[in-house]
């Protein structure tokens, strides 16, 4: 799941589904390891597996996770993602406003498209169950139960209703159980739900594919429709625009990249993955992250369990330290 940003060791990518495993409790973004984890904790569970085949145009995995936080863990900050997240949780947890209080979060809520951090503070032991979906599917499967748009905490009687049911089941530790509850409640959904225009989702896949690379007006053209008729189904379904979208999937490519290697060259980086230059890179970075990348690459390289100081985000080609 999209979750956190963490303020901890180094983060690690999430692939692949099933099997319990344990990982560092602090993490910059929290993901599943490929490989041991040197940092690994036995105050932190994380579970993902695949859904349902028929619900796989739609959803793209369910995570479960579990950690007994302490006052080092407690911090935690969600950065933007290219996907929707459904959240069902029990324990302590906070999401900070626009005016700066913590305000209680409910026990199920979705985070939606967002274009800048969010920051949330959980304390004690926390059980969440999240559901992650592609952007231009999950209003088939959520519409009239929430606004699929930023952090929303007031969801519908639909979902209410099954969280009241999933609850004491987190509470337990049935993480299981929950998720084929939960799943059995989406099936249901897609059932009587309207799925997203095709045009939409082949552009949607088009745009993962490429890492947000692909060109909207290329994309249009190779579907039949104009540019505008693209932009507007793809908003009507999605909520956000194909090119919004394509700089949210840089985003996030970023920060993966970042995490597995934090000393690359941002030049070398932005060049990777399709930024005009270093500058648009730093910008673009800074506006979703609230931090630049090379400074966001410190983080990771101080927090990992293999930290080596507070060295910037190197750029072999200007020689400069681009901690920001």
């Amino acid at each position: 799941m999209s979750v956190v940003v963490r303020d901890g060791a180094a983060a690690r990518r999430a692939r692949g589904g099933g099997g319990e495993d344990q990982r560092g409790a602090c993490a910059l973004r929290l993901r599943l390891a490929e490989s041991p984890d040197p940092m690994a904790s036995e105050d932190v569970r994380l579970r993902e597996r695949a859904p349902h085949p028929l619900l796989r145009g739609a959803v793209q995995s369910y995570s479960s996770y579990e950690e007994r936080h302490t006052a080092s863990t407690e911090e935690h900050r969600l950065l933007p993602e290219a996907n929707i997240d459904l959240v069902f949780h029990c324990g302590d947890a906070r999401i900070e406003g626009r005016d700066g209080r913590l305000r209680p979060l409910p026990p199920v809520f979705v985070i939606g498209v967002r274009d800048e951090p969010a920051r949330m503070v959980s304390r004690g032991l926390a059980r969440v169950l999240g559901v992650r979906f592609h952007p231009w599917s999950a209003l088939s499967l959520l519409e009239r139960e929430a606004d699929l748009r930023g952090t929303c905490t007031t969801v519908g009687a639909g979902l209410r209703a099954l969280s009241e049911r999933v609850g004491p089941l987190l509470e337990r530790g049935a993480c299981d159980a929950a998720t084929r509850l939960i799943e059995g409640w989406l099936l249901a959904r897609q059932r009587v739900g309207r799925p997203p225009a095709g045009p939409v989702a082949a552009a949607g896949h088009a745009l993962h594919a490429s890492h947000g690379g692909a060109r909207v007006g290329a994309l249009a053209g190779r579907l039949g429709l104009s540019v505008r008729q693209l932009e507007r189904q793809f908003k009507r379904a999605a909520g956000l625009s194909p090119k919004a979208l394509a700089r949210l999937i840089r985003f996030s490519r970023a920060t993966e990249r970042l995490e597995r290697d934090p000393d690359a060259s941002l030049t070398a980086l932005a060049f990777e993955l399709g930024y005009a230059d270093q500058a648009h890179f730093i910008r673009e970075f800074r506006a979703f992250a609230g931090m630049s990348p090379g400074s966001y690459a410190g983080e990771v390289r101080r927090l990992s369990p293999r930290g080596e100081g507070a060295r910037g985000a190197r750029d072999v080609d200007r020689g400069e330290d681009t901690r920001g």
